[in-house]
C-alpha cells in the first residue's frame, strides 16, 4: 500500500504529540496540523530573539531543508493560521530521544509573526505554547 495515498485518504485532522522538558518534568503538547498542511513539520516554539528563533520538532522526522514557511497554529481547534514567516535553518540538535531543537533566523524580519513573537515571554510565563508547522520552500 502507498502511504502517501493512506495519507491523502484520512479525513481527520493530524496531531503530533510532544513530551516538552521543563525544569524537572516533561510536560505533554499536541500539536494539531492542519489538513492543507498535513505534509508539514508540527513543531512548538521553545525560544524567541530579535533575529530568530528555535523551533522543538519530533526526532523520529529530522528537518533536512534549510529554508522552511514557518506558520503559526494560534486557534487550536479550528487551526486558523493568522501569520507566516519564511525561515532559514542555521542548526539542529537533539534535545531528547523523542525530540530535536531547531535555530532558524528570519530571512525577512519585518513580518507579522516575528512581531507577535516578540511577545514571546508573555506566552512562557503562561506556558502557553505556541504551536506551528514547518513547510519547506
Amino acid at each position: 500500500m502507498n502511504p502517501q495515498t493512506t495519507l491523502d485518504k484520512r479525513r481527520d485532522q493530524r496531531v503530533e504529540f510532544f513530551l516538552i522538558p521543563v525544569e524537572r518534568e516533561q510536560l505533554p503538547v499536541w500539536v494539531f496540523k492542519p489538513e492543507q498542511d498535513v505534509m508539514g513539520h508540527a513543531g512548538v516554539v521553545a525560544n524567541v530573539s530579535k533575529g530568530g528563533l528555535q523551533i522543538l520538532t519530533h526526532a523520529e522526522s529530522p528537518l533536512q531543508d534549510s529554508r522552511y514557511q514557518l506558520k503559526l497554529i494560534l486557534d487550536e481547534g479550528q487551526g486558523v493560521q493568522p501569520f507566516s514567516a519564511q525561515l532559514r535553518r542555521a542548526w539542529s540538535e537533539s534535545l531528547t530521544a523523542l525530540v530535536h531543537v531547531n535555530g532558524f533566523e528570519y530571512l525577512d524580519s519585518n513580518n507579522a509573526a516575528a512581531e507577535f513573537l516578540s511577545n514571546f515571554e508573555l506566552f512562557a510565563k503562561r506556558k502557553v505554547w505556541i504551536r506551528c508547522v514547518l513547510l519547506p520552500l
